[in-house]
């Protein structure tokens, strides 16, 4: 019984360690943690982030392919429109914290970003993406 007990934990725990089985793991457990408070925001807020950096990796594949493709790429005021005609992603444009996808342009370098769970643009918590464009 003991050994079944240790394999079982080792197998938990090398899947814990791969992330997109983490996330998968995390997603299946989501209403749970959500009722555990804080402990479960505090374990569930990785996979968020996990989730939102590879939403937002979609989106700059995305409009790197409209470019090269000669399609026209939105500008900061046509983004929202943009990505809700094309539903990127799964909250139509929106990160797993309710917040709008934001793109900013600069010189050739194009960001696409999510302002995290705060909520504010420029915190440690937010995600982004820049790329030569």
């Amino acid at each position: 019984m003991a050994k079944t007990v240790i394999i079982v934990l080792m197998l938990f725990g090398f899947a814990w360690a791969y992330p997109p089985t983490r996330a998968r793991m995390l997603v299946a457990a989501q209403p749970a943690l959500e009722r555990m408070g804080p402990v479960g925001r505090k374990l569930i807020t990785p996979v968020h982030r996990y989730n939102t950096r590879t939403e937002v990796k979609f989106i700059v594949d995305q409009l790197k392919l409209s470019k090269t493709e000669g399609r026209d790429i939105p500008d900061e005021r046509t983004f929202q429109r943009w990505m809700t005609r094309r539903l990127l992603t799964k909250n139509h444009g929106k990160d797993v914290w309710g917040f709008p996808y934001y793109m900013i342009q600069v010189s050739g370098t194009l960001t696409i970003g999510s302002v995290g769970e705060d909520g504010q643009r420029g915190t440690d918590d937010d995600i982004r993406i820049s790329t030569a464009f």
